[in-house]
């Protein structure tokens, strides 16, 4: 399928335009990791909306000489219904840098479905496994600049791209932890929750946790930990909203998204 198409919107679309979908807006992106280690893709709507998603860009990049790769992507019902997302091409090496690009073309109207957006709420439109260890970024740069590749959405052929938002590098495990690996439980929480952290060797573990505005709000310190670790956290006197915990084990870094209620 070729990428530029979404670039330049699919006509066909008009035939589609309603007053509900006139009444879009932009739409920001992001990328968390999930505790199975895989990338999440989420989207976030400004407005309303339950018209064609008609064409998606995005690209993702992280370090060459890591020899992480990404596989087959995943995406459950209603996302690929309306949205239907797979790689343009292969990955590509620059500058020591490794680059997927991938591309969506949605002809199906969310109300057709049914299903629809709602403004400011975050929709997961796919899933992407990883082998590997690395930190992996969703980016603008020159790169993606000279390659068509920044990331884009029309919504019925409209271009309504909005910001990629959050903390958009993710380190995803392989390998460092044992096989409950890293997890937040529970997860979203309305006041405390308990970081789950099994460990193959001991090593010193440090832990951030950031606001939207990528500020620190929480920190500890385990040198030399081992074995299986609960460490609690408190977020009951937080604002509600997306953190991101970030775990520092030797030269990795490890991220998971947590949701205060």
């Amino acid at each position: 399928m070729n990428m530029h198409l979404a670039r330049k919107g699919l006509t066909v679309l008009a035939f589609f335009a309603t007053a509900t979908w006139l009444q879009a807006a932009k739409v920001d992106i992001t990328m968390v990791a999930n505790n199975d280690g895989q990338l999440e893709i989420k989207l976030r709507p400004q407005a309303n909306f339950d018209g064609v998603v008609s064409s998606l860009v995005f690209t993702l990049k992280w370090d060459a000489a890591t020899e992480a790769h990404l596989g087959t992507i995943q995406q459950s019902q209603p996302a690929l219904a309306y949205l239907p997302v797979s790689r343009s091409g292969g990955e590509q090496d620059d500058g020591g840098n490794r680059y997927q690009i991938f591309v969506g073309f949605g002809l199906t109207p969310m109300q057709w479905i049914p299903t629809d957006w709602v403004a400011g709420q975050e929709y997961t439109i796919a899933t992407i496994p990883v082998t590997g260890t690395a930190e992996f970024s969703l980016v603008n740069n020159t790169w993606t600049g000279l390659n068509n590749a920044d990331y884009y959405l029309a919504l019925g052929g409209v271009d309504e791209t909005g910001d990629i938002y959050g903390d958009i590098s993710t380190g995803v495990v392989a390998g460092e932890f044992g096989e409950s690996g890293f997890t937040v439980m529970p997860n979203p929480t309305d006041k405390a929750t308990t970081i789950i952290l099994n460990l193959r060797k001991p090593q010193d573990m440090r832990l951030e946790l950031l606001n939207a505005a990528g500020q620190v709000v929480w920190k500890e310190s385990r040198p030399a930990a081992s074995g299986s670790l609960r460490i609690p956290l408190d977020l009951s006197t937080f604002s509600k909203g997306a953190y991101v915990l970030r775990v520092y084990s030797g030269d990795q870094v490890f991220t998971r998204r947590v949701v205060k209620r």
